[in-house]
């Protein structure tokens, strides 16, 4: 059960959402079969796995893979989030021993501690995504929530059975820790289904799509062990390891804030390489959309963006959008594709620092005078009311 092979996984894929050949649970037994999933992750003590995460994007031409090993315990003395664990991969390895969490690149031989922890501090951490820490936080929440569109059904991979646990949610999604659910600031419906071993009762994948997208993203788990042996003592401490790598100071990110002057700048236009300075627009209010290609979030703002550029931009509003990371043909193809109609230009580290960027899309707006607005995620409705005041 190492691997499910491509068939097989495209099989459960379609089958899940097109039901053919699946047996469905009454209603009455799917609430049971939710509870039963969440009272065994509630059970475990200490696990270990084989983990992979996909993301798959046809629309962008993108595809990302990555997998890893996963220790987790999570017996009562780990307080701040309910865990410990330690994760290692090909890129180096991340441990979180209930006080610090510190991460090591195999790269550059460095190593980064983190102490003095809040529970924000564990969103992005890849080895948390779609996890088993996830589910087993946030099964509670969709059993309890009458609202929330729940099926189970029953299937055969290769030889072996699984139910096909599936629930839907509008406009928000698990955080990593599964403790609760983000607004998204788009409609957006998300199927999630968690496919479950029969005999085991523990789940094999979590499979997330969106309605009307054909972007995939999955987590996949493998060689579960209940029970394992404990990493021995020492490779829980941030000591062990500072006689093989060398300390690397985590740069405090803080974006500018609302009521500061907006930074000026000098970036060089995609479509025709000109350069287009920020107080070239003194006088007119600015919507900075800093953004990367691998974003669900950047896909989706753009026609937003598209009508508040059609809508305020003769009024005297400039959209600049701007992308530091990806290369000038990654960023043609990007315009081009979600059909962008407002100016983007080819940003620059200096310009991300300035602005405190650390998240995508952030977006950025400023006054007739050159003054933070706005600064944060794409809310539509909150850019409607402040762009309509400034102009």
């Amino acid at each position: 059960m190492k691997n499910f092979s491509y068939l097989f996984r495209l099989i459960v894929l379609v089958s899940v959402f097109i039901g053919s050949e699946l047996s469905a649970e009454t209603p009455e037994n799917t609430i049971k079969i939710f509870r039963k999933l969440s009272e065994k992750l509630q059970s475990v003590k200490k696990i270990s796995y084989h983990y992979t995460r996909e993301f798959t994007y046809p629309a962008e031409d993108y595809h990302s893979k990555s997998e890893g090993e996963m220790y987790i315990d999570f017996r009562k003395e780990n307080e701040l989030v309910g865990f410990r664990y330690q994760y290692k991969d090909e890129t180096g390895f991340s441990v979180f021993n209930n006080a610090e969490l510190f991460e090591v690149s195999e790269e550059d031989r460095t190593i980064q501690i983190s102490t003095k922890l809040k529970i924000s501090d564990f969103e992005g951490l890849s080895a948390l995504y779609n996890s088993m820490i996830t589910m087993r936080n946030m099964l509670p929440a969709v059993i309890a929530d009458r609202n929330m569109v729940k099926q189970v059904k029953d299937t055969l991979i290769g030889k072996k059975r699984f139910y096909l646990l599936s629930f839907q949610t509008q406009d928000m999604y698990p955080d990593y820790l599964g403790r609760t659910f983000k607004k998204t600031t788009q409609k957006i419906t998300f199927y999630n289904t968690i496919i479950v071993d029969k005999k085991s009762f523990l789940p094999v994948s979590y499979i997330q799509l969106k309605k009307g997208s054909r972007d995939v993203n999955r987590t996949d788990f493998s060689n579960i062990m209940l029970d394992p042996a404990t990493p021995e003592g020492e490779s829980w401490y941030y000591s062990t390891y500072l006689k093989d790598y060398k300390e690397r100071k985590k740069e405090s990110v803080m974006a500018i804030g609302v009521g500061q002057r907006a930074p000026d700048f000098t970036l060089v236009q995609n479509e025709n390489g000109e350069k287009v300075s920020l107080n070239n627009f003194r006088g007119h209010p600015v919507l900075l959309e800093f953004w990367i290609k691998n974003c669900s979030y950047c896909i989706s703002a753009v026609p937003e963006l598209n009508v508040l550029n059609t809508k305020y931009g003769l009024s005297g509003l400039k959209i600049l959008g701007i992308n530091a990371t990806d290369s000038q043909r990654v960023i043609n193809q990007f315009v081009q594709r979600q059909k962008v109609n407002y100016t983007v230009l080819l940003g620059d580290a200096t310009v991300s620092k300035n602005y405190g960027i650390s998240a995508f899309p952030h977006i950025i707006l400023i006054d007739k005078q050159g003054y933070v607005i706005y600064s944060g995620g794409f809310d539509i409705a909150i850019l409607n009311a402040l762009i309509s005041k400034s102009l």
